[in-house]
């Protein structure tokens, strides 16, 4: 079915919706579709765009929290590709960030859900939102300066974001909360480098025990405002051993924020049996890795930590170390290579067969390699590290970002 944009005002929506109750293909031609309220997905459709089409809202919308663009409730087999969402943050600057207007897809007890090829721009909340869902896929997309979260998954299970291009603002690249069998693979993301960048690259959170079988893997976590990656277990998710695997990532330059304390790599606050291996962390600011709380059955191996530099503005225990164990925890750190880290390369833990030659000389059993210009390895090609294109400079090129990511399927490594 094909829509044409131009009709003013509720139309918009309404004509998407009455189509929607058909199923089958919605297409929307380029321009752009204002909504006076949201778009309501329906089962087995695919709601779809090309390049022009945009759907956004007008100024001062004044709608209410948890009204989103694109709603979806109990429908299963959904598809949205191809559109760009611009939630228009500055026609709404009276609304807070975070607080769950405007969030661009919202959708809960939702099973069969793909979300790719779109652009996520200028919003107060989320760009995919999902709860209590399950097969999620959500890839090959553009997202910067938005409220909240570029993807947040909450109770739900079997969920791969992959091939994303994210630029933080507010809060976290990709989150989930307590939910089980996710995959982020092949993402690169950073930080709107301002005291409005967000947090964490990546947050995975527990506090009901039912995380587990996550894998973090072959994403770029270039100069995030906060964390690179952030554990974080409380109430009932501090008696799970979640045994999160994260390996073949690069760190570069994480923990740019003056004003978060607890920067990094990896940061752990809660987490238990985690296995971070064949990753690489340079220049990263405060630790590369950070366990702030319990920790037990963490293992780093096989790993490059180099050029740590302390915290950026705010003075700590254990700053400017590779791997800091503030927790106690006994963490198991060996095979490891470990060169010009400001403050040392552990705090309060141990090593074992650690190489401490430049890691830019000679081949690690990190299985990575510097060019010269940037790391590379088996599962994660080259990208020049100083000319990754900033996001908020980027419009309607999403083919040309997904092409910059170099993707290359996970090869395993035994």
């Amino acid at each position: 079915m094909l829509l044409s944009p131009g009709i003013a005002g509720a139309a918009n929506q309404n004509d998407i919706n009455q189509e929607l109750q058909q199923g089958g293909i919605i297409h929307l031609p380029a321009g752009t579709y204002v909504l006076t309220d949201s778009i309501i997905l329906q089962s087995n459709t695919i709601l779809e765009g090309e390049p022009g089409t945009v759907i956004t809202i007008p100024d001062h919308a004044g709608w209410p929290a948890w009204e989103p663009l694109i709603s979806g409730n109990g429908v299963q087999n959904i598809t949205i590709r191809n559109l760009e969402i611009n939630a228009n943050s500055n026609g709404n600057s009276e609304t807070p960030h975070g607080a769950g207007y405007y969030n661009c897809i919202y959708m809960i007890d939702c099973d069969n859900v793909q979300v790719y090829n779109c652009t996520f721009h200028d919003g107060l909340g989320d760009g995919l939102r999902i709860k209590r869902s399950k097969n999620i896929e959500f890839y090959n997309n553009l997202v910067y300066r938005l409220g909240h979260e570029g993807f947040f998954g909450i109770e739900s299970q079997y969920i791969e974001c992959f091939n994303n291009r994210i630029t933080t603002r507010t809060n976290s690249g990709l989150r989930i909360w307590n939910s089980a069998n996710v995959r982020f693979h092949d993402n690169v993301i950073d930080a709107q480098l301002d005291a409005g960048g967000g947090d964490s690259g990546i947050q995975i959170e527990d506090s009901n025990g039912t995380v587990g079988n996550v894998e973090i893997y072959n994403n770029v976590l270039n100069r995030t405002w906060g964390k690179g990656v952030w554990l974080v277990a409380y109430d009932s998710g501090v008696s799970n051993t979640q045994e999160v695997l994260i390996h073949h990532n690069l760190f570069y330059e994480t923990g740019q924020s003056y004003n978060i304390p607890s920067t990094g790599g990896i940061v752990n606050d809660g987490f238990k049996g985690t296995q971070i291996y064949n990753n690489v962390f340079d220049g990263v600011k405060n630790n590369a890795f950070r366990n702030q709380a319990e920790g037990q059955g963490t293992v780093i191996k096989d790993n490059v930590f180099t050029n740590t530099i302390q915290h950026a503005a705010i003075s700590q225990t254990g700053t400017g170390y590779a791997i800091a164990d503030l927790a106690g925890a006994n963490l198991s750190v060996t095979n490891n290579s470990f060169y010009n880290n400001e403050n040392g390369d552990v705090y309060q833990t141990s090593i074992s067969n650690a190489d401490f030659r430049d890691p830019e000389t000679h081949q690690t059993s990190s299985g990575w390699t510097w060019t010269g210009s940037t790391w590379t390895c088996k599962s994660v090609k080259p990208m020049e590290l100083g000319s990754i294109p900033l996001t908020t400079t980027i419009r309607l090129r999403l083919m040309a970002i997904i092409y910059s990511i170099l993707y290359c399927k996970f090869l395993v490594v035994s």
